[in-house]
């Protein structure tokens, strides 16, 4: 005898057997969800780096150039020396003896000394950071010097009568090296709040590394005290 299979009553549809969730059918592709129209799709977004901070955690506090007001003395020889030279040669011009000479023309051997003052003025270059300060400088040839901050046994700021006219300021750093202890710089921008910074960052430095002064003629050093 053949199994009867059930007959569903009359009126009613079988029913189908439901699909577990989180299933898919066999044969039927899972279905992708839609954006929705007029928005691009989401990227992530790389976390940008702090500025002015490199990888080992040095923060540059300043890099560049001084003020052009630093070198007003430059400038100003260089213009005298124009004008004097435009004097005289005006002046002996008047004489018959160089009347027919191009005497006026004396004047400009100061536009050499003014471009040389301007050249000297935008090579020299300072870069401080709260662990180093580095100075460049050289027209044609360049030198570079570095000194460390844990290295300063002080932090000087002076203004002169000229600098307050000018807005300027000079910064002393008085290190441990022997034949050249100071290092200066003037007429930097913001030179004040850089002098602040900079005296706090010898502070962190110092207390990372203690700095040794040679005294006396038997080589040994001492602890140079904190300021």
């Amino acid at each position: 005898m053949q199994p009867q299979n059930p007959q569903p009553p009359q009126g009613q549809q079988p029913q189908q057997m439901q699909q577990p969730q989180g299933q898919q059918p066999q044969g039927q592709q899972p279905q992708q969800m839609q954006q929705p129209q007029g928005q691009q799709p989401q990227q992530m977004q790389q976390p940008q780096a702090a500025p002015n901070v490199a990888a080992s955690g040095e923060q540059v506090l300043y890099e560049g150039v001084r003020r052009h007001s630093a070198s007003w003395w430059d400038y100003t020889l260089w213009i005298l020396v124009i004008a004097v030279g435009s004097t005289a040669g005006a002046f002996l011009q008047r004489i018959a003896f160089f009347s027919e000479l191009p005497l006026y023309l004396v004047g400009l051997i100061g536009i050499p000394g003014i471009l040389f003052a301007y050249l000297r003025h935008i090579t020299t270059k300072f870069k401080v950071t709260n662990r180093r300060v580095e100075f460049e400088r050289g027209v044609i040839s360049k030198d570079v010097d570095s000194l460390e901050l844990w290295r300063v046994l002080d932090v000087r700021y002076q203004q002169t009568l000229v600098d307050r006219i000018l807005r300027n300021g000079t910064i002393t750093l008085i290190g441990t090296d022997q034949s050249d202890p100071e290092l200066k710089m003037h007429g930097l921008p913001n030179h004040r709040a850089l002098f602040e910074q900079l005296r706090d960052a010898v502070q962190a430095a110092r207390s990372r590394g203690r700095p040794m002064e040679l005294v006396g003629q038997d080589g040994f050093g001492e602890d140079a005290g904190m300021f």
